[in-house]
């Protein structure tokens, strides 16, 4: 990570629609050309920025690609930026868009409200479209990371010449240990709680989605070796305890997945 900051202070940060943060949390921007997409971690007039989800965006999308898990690729940056007519320095997660210009965009709340029959769930309203598979990894990417906020605007449905297709999975910041705000919190973070989560596919608890899936799931193997790679230019943005415990978070969820799912060797 550069230690220069980025001056940002042109864009105009919104709060994320959707989020099952308090209000104000989760300010995000894009590019004019909505090429790029900037996310900051918690925000309040009170306190200024605060917490690590920017962080987590950047290591939850390392995750994603050492499972070839389909993700926006992403990093970080150190960048000025300004709220409310004050100046802040902060870290800035930023992340590639994933839309062509050929492609129409839907979230996926608004797609099963237009297509659903009579009693359908989403997650049957997925299966019919044929995306077993893409969200089979979806339970699994999102019980590894923790992930608290995989909402109905947090999936989107893409269509490209009449072809519809999952898009990959965004807005990954709610995650890990996000909840902790110091060390004392994350020496006593249980690793394998099962928390309740905004999901609108499948249920509210993340280990039930997992159990749920009943087909193989093509992800890459997760190596020990991956932990340098995930966590690689953070020292000195989060700290040692800090990277610990989400390596923890996702090795002891990873190899208790590979026992109760069958999981099959995806693209290298």
């Amino acid at each position: 990570m550069k230690n220069t900051s980025v001056d940002l202070r042109n864009l105009i940060w919104t709060r994320g629609a959707g989020s099952v943060c308090s209000d104000g949390a989760f300010l995000k921007a894009t590019s004019d050309d909505y090429s790029l997409y900037y996310k900051m971690s918690g925000y309040n007039s009170a306190q200024g920025v605060y917490g690590h989800e920017a962080i987590n965006e950047l290591v939850a999308y390392r995750a994603a690609k050492e499972l070839g898990v389909p993700a926006p690729p992403t990093t970080l940056t150190k960048a000025l930026v300004s709220i409310d007519n004050s100046e802040f320095e902060t870290h800035i997660a930023v992340s590639e868009s994933f839309k062509t210009a050929r492609d129409s965009r839907m979230s996926f709340d608004d797609f099963y409200k237009s297509v659903r029959r009579e009693g359908e769930t989403a997650l049957s309203v997925a299966l019919r479209y044929g995306w077993e598979q893409r969200v089979s990894q979806m339970f699994l990417y999102d019980f590894l990371i923790i992930n608290r906020d995989r909402h109905g605007a947090n999936l989107e449905v893409l269509e490209t010449d009449g072809e519809k297709r999952l898009s990959p999975l965004f807005d990954n910041g709610l995650s890990f240990a996000c909840s902790c705000a110091s060390d004392v919190e994350l020496e006593v973070f249980d690793i394998m709680a099962d928390r309740q989560v905004n999901n609108f596919i499948g249920t509210r608890s993340l280990h039930s989605n997992l159990k749920s899936v009943t087909t193989p799931i093509k992800v890459k193997e997760l190596r020990e070796e991956a932990r340098s790679r995930l966590f690689d230019g953070l020292d000195g943005i989060i700290s040692k305890l800090h990277q610990d415990v989400i390596w923890r978070i996702l090795w002891e969820r990873y190899n208790y997945a590979k026992k109760i799912c069958d999981m099959q060797p995806g693209d290298d």
